[in-house]
């Protein structure tokens, strides 16, 4: 009986001595991680200044000068004899903006609305203050989008990197750099609160952002945290005017593709089908039905016919939305396959873009 009671006594005291040892072992485990915890958040708020990724791409944002000719109608004129006789003069008016350098022989990206309609002059402010004369290549009203080139060739630029945009991802933290009112290069940052926003513009799928963009950002930079480029400042929609509201930006994947055509074309180069769609039909009952097919034209010579109900888009369902999207972003030679109903009867449809004056 006695030996039992010892044997008891024993493993119960080993049992406390196990419990003991693993309850030290647990709190030397919860203070390791919380240490190393304490450490990634020490890091995360190291990382938060973003000076490196601001010098490196800032170099490459510059100012824009651009004297455009505007009409402007004469004091002592009125509009009636303005409207009849066209009495109008001719001013200069200095637009400012921002570009960004995306090639080491001096070619800009920036916004067309920079560079205006009717331009005399461009002049570039490097980051240095330096500054030069520069030629437009190309622009595209589309897409809001203008290529420049730095006059000399001689020299060799500070250039940006360029990132993918379609990995840009809500709530990514991005920073617009730009000449805000023409006070200077100014930073601000926010995060991207939406991808793929259209407003009413079916050649861009616009980054929003909540960081700043004010008159004079128009054509800057919008960097990542690791300075490479993600998008073009283009605008901002608000009902005052200034920098709160919903800040937009071209996505850097778009603007790619439309450089090479700007820089080879001096335009964009858009596809064109040929037909047109019964509005009434649309605006009544959503049914995309054909009301004209131009003769010669690629729909023409693909088979498709007045009165056709387009059911799907490269087999996606149908909608106005779509076709437009996909019309206005189509290029010359691209295959675009639609469906259609014609006398109760499916047939596919593939029609090959041509060129869109």
């Amino acid at each position: 009986m006695i030996l039992n009671e010892k044997k008891l006594i024993y493993k119960l005291t080993f049992s406390f001595l196990i419990g003991i040892f693993f309850g030290i072992l647990l709190i030397y485990i919860f203070d390791f991680f919380k240490f190393e915890k304490e450490i990634g958040e020490g890091q995360a708020l190291i990382q938060s200044s973003y000076n490196e990724a601001i010098a490196k791409a800032s170099p490459a944002v510059v100012n824009i000068y651009s004297d455009q000719l505007i009409n402007r109608r004469s004091i002592n004129s009125s509009r009636r004899f303005d409207s009849i006789f066209g009495n109008r003069k001719k001013q200069v008016k200095t637009s400012l903006g921002s570009g960004v350098l995306f090639s080491s022989d001096g070619y800009i990206l920036t916004n067309q609305h920079v560079i205006g309609d009717v331009n005399l002059k461009v002049t570039v402010e490097l980051s240095d203050g330096r500054k030069l004369k520069a030629n437009i290549i190309g622009i595209d009203r589309g897409t809001d989008l203008a290529v420049l080139k730095i006059n000399s060739s001689k020299e060799i630029y500070p250039s940006i990197e360029i990132e993918d945009s379609n990995k840009v991802k809500i709530g990514d933290v991005v920073l617009a750099i730009g000449n805000p009112y023409g006070i200077g290069q100014s930073v601000s940052m926010g995060i991207i609160s939406a991808t793929g926003r259209e407003f009413d513009n079916p050649y861009s799928n616009y980054l929003q952002t909540d960081a700043s963009i004010n008159k004079g950002n128009s054509g800057g930079a919008l960097i990542d945290i690791n300075g490479r480029l993600i998008g073009i400042n283009t605008l901002i929609r608000t009902s005052s005017g200034g920098s709160e509201g919903i800040g937009l930006a071209i996505p850097s994947s778009n603007a790619i593709d439309i450089i090479s055509d700007l820089i080879q074309y001096g335009e964009v180069r858009r596809g064109w089908l040929g037909f047109s769609i019964d509005q009434q039909n649309l605006l009544r009952h959503g049914r995309l039905v054909v009301t004209q097919v131009i003769d010669q034209s690629p729909s023409n010579k693909a088979g498709l016919l007045p009165e056709d109900l387009i059911l799907s888009i490269n087999g996606s369902v149908s909608s106005y939305e779509n076709l437009f999207k996909t019309f206005a972003r189509s290029k010359p030679g691209d295959k675009i396959l639609l469906e259609v109903m014609r006398e109760e009867q499916i047939l596919s449809i593939e029609i090959t873009s041509g060129q869109s004056n």
